[in-house]
């Protein structure tokens, strides 16, 4: 997951997990994320709007919850690592197609967005043959993720929900450039670190 490796110091020992543990809790949230997801996409694409908002925001929520238990019951894992940005990566992607294709964000905006997550599918890539542990969630990212989480959804609902009040469907467009712009910092900055640790190898 996103926190440090170091678990708290009020966790029980009796739940604590190894590093290379797959069951835990935190990483049972984040496999259930990626089936909303599906789920989420289904629906968008069957134009069932309302059940796809609520699988949505059940995604949404399942985000937050999976860092906060693997912090607080110290089942950090390295499958965690890799399943709770890939499961975000994927969100992402599948929202802002998906709303590109209904006409609701333009493409440009995707083709932003999956250009960042190109260049930092690339570096990890080039992490793991450098045998190096892929980079941890930065709170910027996670401030990035979160800001997509509001902005695409509100722009979801301001075309579906309130179509007669085109100014919010604009304000949720503002919103996802600035998340867009924080997006790439972050991105940029997983770069930096990879190649930080390859030089120090050298």
């Amino acid at each position: 997951m996103t926190a440090a490796e170091e678990p708290r110091q009020d966790v029980s020992p009796s739940a604590m997990r190894s590093p290379d543990s797959v069951w835990t809790v935190p990483n049972i949230i984040s496999m259930v994320r990626i089936v909303l997801i599906v789920v989420f996409g289904a629906l968008l694409a069957a134009e069932s709007d309302g059940w796809a908002i609520a699988a949505l925001a059940a995604a949404g929520v399942s985000d937050f919850l999976d860092g906060f238990l693997a912090r607080r019951w110290g089942q950090v894992t390295r499958l965690g690592r890799l399943l709770d940005p890939a499961a975000d990566r994927l969100l992402t992607i599948v929202v802002v197609v998906g709303l590109a294709i209904r006409d609701i964000v333009p493409w440009w905006l995707v083709a932003v967005l999956l250009a960042r997550d190109v260049v930092v599918a690339g570096a990890l890539v080039i992490a793991r043959r450098h045998r190096l542990d892929p980079p941890q969630v930065t709170f910027a990212g996670k401030c990035a993720t979160a800001g997509l989480y509001v902005a695409l959804p509100l722009a979801y609902l301001a075309r579906v929900a309130w179509p007669e009040t085109p100014v919010l469907h604009g304000i949720a467009i503002a919103l996802a450039i600035a998340a867009a712009g924080l997006y790439w910092y972050s991105g940029l900055g997983y770069v930096r670190d990879i190649r930080a640790r390859i030089e120090a190898r050298a």
